[in-house]
């Protein structure tokens, strides 16, 4: 008896170890910000650095994969925590609830959205510690520090496009940004280098527009800029870390009637955008733009979800073999998109080239969270947009889930594949449309849909309309489309007719095939 009672007192032990001796955590919170006001975090018993956002909150970490982690979320205000979900739902995370806090175990690092009861959403991302962080000085290494820049964020600094420009002329470099708050105008990234941007580093956008190049007029909009891009023609550029590019979109749009594209790799080839968080953009957040090779990874796009639109998370204009891989994007307005626009209008009149095609852009393993679509092409369609995949994803809220919106422009759009998305719940509408899937051409726009994959989406909200595969007149059809393995409702049975996917709307189509 002795001994069975000495042996679970040790298996107690060895567990309780198990948790508190696990992999390193770190957390980043810049002075800038408040903690969370509604929740606290815990991870293995410490505390972790929560922040008060618009709409959300949120909390950034770095964790050892492969190791035991107990996250502890306490609702602040709150006795009790009646419900919960924890998005997406198709990680198998199996969480306990004690009195106001919820507890769940996971060893892998996820971006998370988690809602507690009518409190506002607690957004959680978790990436894997760092393998290629850089020495702060050294050979090779520009210290921003070195070259004047302001890390108090009182005043606009020059320092780290000094230090850009410096390591431009040493190619292979890293311009180097450690933890602080800068202030800072328009940046460009030259060839050949690397710009780090360290935990707790942020670079804000001044909100002032006289503080910015003008660089196009947005039809219907406002005036705006590039505020972080490459050179025209340039090449192996990364941009990585674990900083925060802050747009201060709010004060930028609302109270300047100025706009900004937050990170724009444009006329570029062979780009990495590793780990940054970019957060209130005023305009579109992350724009390749007329580039090839792009790898977009680890990106952290959190925008307003309550105050305007047109703050897109990441929009692939006129590229090619882009990927975007492990991601999440919240904004009000679409959270993915490809697009291609015509020549020297709005946005596109500073363009470097004539329109371009779009082909071979792949996005996978992605979080959308917007009040328009989730997975979208368009609407600008006026050069052909070809190989292009949606697959291994999921939705937390999203008007639209996935869709292709032919409205602006003639171009081919063919060869798309939706596959392995998850649609947890649908809300709101975009311009009219409240479903699930949405792949139409608009009188605006005639050009034709073609050669098309929707499979294995779980569809746990339809949506409060039908759904859409329409042409608008036998110029412009939609043809060639599969659909298989599409789960309505939770059903664990397929549906196999358009009108038991709830798609309502199916004039000018052919070659329609259901599985």
């Amino acid at each position: 008896m002795v001994v069975l009672l000495t042996m679970k007192l040790f298996l107690y032990i060895v567990a309780h170890l198990a948790v508190i001796t696990s992999g390193l955590v770190t957390s980043y919170r810049a002075p800038i910000y408040e903690k969370s006001t509604q929740f606290s975090l815990k991870v293995n018993d410490v505390d972790q650095k929560t922040i008060n956002y618009a709409g959300y909150d949120y909390v950034q970490l770095d964790l050892d994969e492969g190791e035991l982690y107990t996250y502890r979320i306490t609702a602040l205000t709150h006795s009790s925590i009646t419900s919960f979900t924890i998005s997406p739902k198709k990680i198998p995370i199996r969480a306990t609830v004690t009195n106001n806090q919820l507890v769940f175990t996971v060893s892998k690092a996820h971006y998370l959205i988690v809602k507690i009861d009518n409190l506002k959403e607690i957004v959680i991302i978790a990436d894997p510690t760092e393998t290629d962080k850089p020495p702060s000085s050294g050979t090779g290494v520009f210290n921003v520090m070195d070259y004047g820049a302001d890390s108090t964020g009182n005043s606009i600094t020059k320092g780290i496009q000094q230090a850009l420009d410096a390591a431009g002329r040493s190619p292979g470099s890293i311009v180097y940004v450690p933890a602080g708050v800068y202030s800072i105008g328009n940046l460009v990234l030259r060839s050949d280098t690397s710009l780090y941007l360290a935990g707790g580093s942020v670079l804000r956008n001044t909100g002032k527009p006289s503080d910015y190049i003008n660089h196009y007029n947005k039809t219907g909009l406002l005036p705006g800029t590039w505020w972080i891009s490459t050179d025209f023609k340039s090449r192996n550029i990364k941009l990585y870390g674990r900083g925060t590019i802050d747009g201060n979109g709010h004060e930028m749009r609302v109270n300047n009637k100025f706009i900004a594209e937050m990170v724009v790799p444009i006329d570029t080839t062979h780009f990495i955008y590793d780990g940054p968080l970019i957060r209130d953009s005023s305009f579109w957040a992350l724009v390749p733009t007329q580039s090839t090779d792009v790898a977009i990874k680890n990106s952290k796009i959190l925008n307003r979800v309550n105050d305007f639109y047109e703050n897109d998370g990441i929009d692939v204009v006129e590229s090619r073999n882009v990927r975007v891989f492990r991601s999440v994007a919240i904004a009000r307005d679409d959270s993915y998109s490809t697009k291609t626009w015509p020549d020297d209008k709005g946005t596109t009149v500073p363009f470097p080239n004539k329109p371009m095609s779009l082909s071979d852009v792949v996005f996978s393993d992605c979080l959308a969270w917007t009040e328009c679509y989730g997975y979208k092409i368009g609407q600008g369609t006026y050069g052909q947009q070809s190989n292009i995949v949606f697959k291994d994803s999921s939705i937390y809220k999203a008007a639209v889930g996935i869709g292709i919106d032919h409205k602006f422009g003639t171009g081919l759009v063919n060869a798309v594949t939706f596959y392995n998305i998850d649609i947890e719940k649908l809300w709101s509408n975009a311009h009219g449309k409240a479903t699930w899937i949405a792949i139409f051409v608009e009188k605006s726009g005639i050009g034709p849909i073609k050669d098309v994959k929707v499979n294995h989406i779980n569809v746990f909200d339809e949506g409060a309309k039908g759904g859409y595969l329409m042409g608008y007149d036998d110029s412009s059809k939609v043809s060639n489309v599969e659909l298989w393995n599409i789960f309505l409702s939770g059903s664990t049975t397929s549906a196999k007719t358009l009108e038991a996917m709830n798609i309502l709307n199916t004039d000018f189509t052919e070659n329609i095939n259901v599985h």
